[in-house]
């Protein structure tokens, strides 16, 4: 008996130590985001590898780029989507980075999201990573 109630206890003591380090679900997508935007002196000039690792919390799930025939800035923006709805949904929290330009080819990108249909995938991810955020802007 001591020994079943020393498991008991054990295995309480477990679950409420997981549950304390567990993430906390997201109740408002877009007060989450405006965080991000607020706080954006953080992340211009910088990786968009840092915002990746600050979103704890919350993580993107669509990526539409706005794609340029110009050769010096053919990125200029990409928009982020939290949920799994088309990338066009209306009435959707759109997280928008705006990159600084650069001459790296977009060809990539534009077979990632035909590929994946917009989802935001470890190949997107690994693609847009070291890119450099010029500026963040947050909307419903």
């Amino acid at each position: 008996m001591k020994i079943l109630m020393k498991i008991f206890w054990g295995t309480c003591i477990l679950f409420f130590i997981t549950d304390l380090h567990a993430q906390k679900a997201v109740s408002d997508t877009l007060a989450y985001a405006k965080k991000f935007e607020t706080n954006k002196q953080k992340y211009i000039g910088k990786p968009f590898s840092l915002l990746l690792k600050d979103m704890t919390q919350l993580q993107f799930k669509k990526a539409k780029s706005d794609i340029n025939e110009d050769k010096e800035n053919a990125l200029p923006s990409t928009i982020f989507r939290f949920s799994d709805k088309e990338v066009n949904s209306p009435n959707e929290v759109s997280f928008v980075i705006k990159w600084k330009a650069d001459t790296a080819p977009v060809t990539p990108i534009e077979f990632f999201e035909q590929e994946h249909n917009y989802r935001f995938t470890l190949n997107e991810r690994n693609f847009f990573e070291k890119k450099i955020i010029k500026d963040i802007v947050v909307y419903k």
